[in-house]
Formats: structure tokens, C-alpha cells, sequence
């Protein structure tokens, strides 16, 4: 497993901390859940219709990256996740068609 220097500057000092691959997968997995979350939001409110697009497109890769980090993790066994059953997909798309009939 690789191993990467962080050296960060703290009170006039270096310090490097060691970080694997696992905790760069990591951070890189949970900054991409972030930025969909705030590019979601910039999509939504989102008033030209041509920067709404961008950003639209722009939340689009950064989901497929997200997939991408997550699928890399759990072949590594980094990111375990249980298997979905048939009653429980039923049940996602019956609570979205739920909500999406209240608005």
C-alpha cells in the first residue's frame, strides 16, 4: 500500500503526517459527497438557464467521480455496503413517488 507525505505548516514548523491510500480515498470520497451538496443547491436556485446547465452538467461528473472513488473502495474492501433487495427498491420508489405527489 502507497503512502503519501502531508506536510502542513503549523506555528512556524513543518510537520508531515503519512497518509495511505485508504485515507486519501476517503477524503477524496467525502469532499465529492460535499460538493454535490453544494452544487445541488446552485442547480436548484440556479436563475440563467445557461449557468443552471453548467452546473447541472458539473453535479452530473462530479456523481460519476463519487462512483468512480466508491467503486475503487469497495473492491479494496475500504467501503463495505450491503446488498439492496428487490423489497427494498420497491419501497425507495414508492416513497419518492410519495413525495413527489406532495408538491
Amino acid at each position: 500500500m502507497q503512502t503519501y507525505q502531508n506536510t502542513q505548516k503549523n506555528s512556524g514548523a513543518h510537520q508531515a503526517s503519512w497518509l495511505t491510500d485508504q485515507e486519501l480515498a476517503y477524503d477524496l470520497l467525502y469532499q465529492e459527497k460535499a460538493l454535490m451538496a453544494n452544487i445541488c443547491s446552485e442547480v436548484v436556485e440556479g436563475s440563467h438557464a445557461g449557468l443552471r446547465n453548467v452546473m447541472n452538467d458539473a453535479f452530473m461528473q462530479i456523481g460519476q467521480d463519487q462512483l468512480q472513488v466508491f467503486q475503487l473502495m469497495n473492491s479494496q474492501g475500504w467501503y463495505q455496503t450491503k446488498p439492496v433487495q428487490p423489497q427494498d427498491l420497491q419501497t425507495a420508489k414508492q416513497k419518492y413517488q410519495q413525495m413527489r405527489q406532495c408538491l
